[in-house]
C-alpha cells in the first residue's frame, strides 16, 4: 500500500475586529484575526491539528500581534466579538523568521518579503 502523509503549517482567517485603536501606530482601524497551526494530513485530508497561534493584523500599518491563546480560542468559538488589547503582544522577529503572518508560508532566514504572497514582513 502507498500512503501519503505530511505535516504542514496552515492558516485560517477567523474574523475581523472593527473599530479599534491600533496599539502600534495609534490609528483608528480594524484587525484581521488569523489562526496558524500545524496539521498532520493523510492523502491531503487534515487528520490532526496542534500548536495553534492566534494573530491580529492591523489594516492601518500591517503590524502583527500575537493574541493570548485563551482569548484567541474564545474569539474562534464566537464567545466574544472583541479582543482586549492587554491580551495582544507585538510579534517579535523570531516569529517572522519562521512563517509569514499574512499567509502562513514558511520563510527563509532574513526574508523581508514573503515569497508566496509578496507582502512585507516588518
Amino acid at each position: 500500500m502507498f500512503f501519503i502523509m505530511g505535516i504542514n503549517t496552515a492558516s485560517k482567517q477567523i474574523g475581523n475586529i472593527p473599530n479599534l485603536i491600533c496599539p502600534s501606530c495609534g490609528a483608528y482601524t480594524s484587525m484581521q484575526i488569523t489562526v496558524l497551526f500545524e496539521v498532520l494530513s493523510l492523502f491531503f485530508i487534515p487528520i490532526f491539528k496542534w500548536h495553534r497561534r492566534y494573530l491580529a493584523t492591523a489594516y492601518c500599518c500591517d503590524s502583527v500581534f500575537m493574541i493570548d491563546p485563551e482569548e484567541g480560542k474564545a474569539f474562534e468559538r464566537g464567545e466574544t466579538e472583541t479582543i482586549d488589547p492587554d491580551h495582544m503582544h507585538k510579534a517579535d522577529n523570531y516569529f517572522y523568521a519562521r512563517t509569514c503572518p499574512h499567509c502562513g508560508a514558511e520563510l527563509s532566514d532574513g526574508a523581508r518579503f514573503c515569497s508566496m504572497c509578496g507582502k512585507p514582513l516588518a
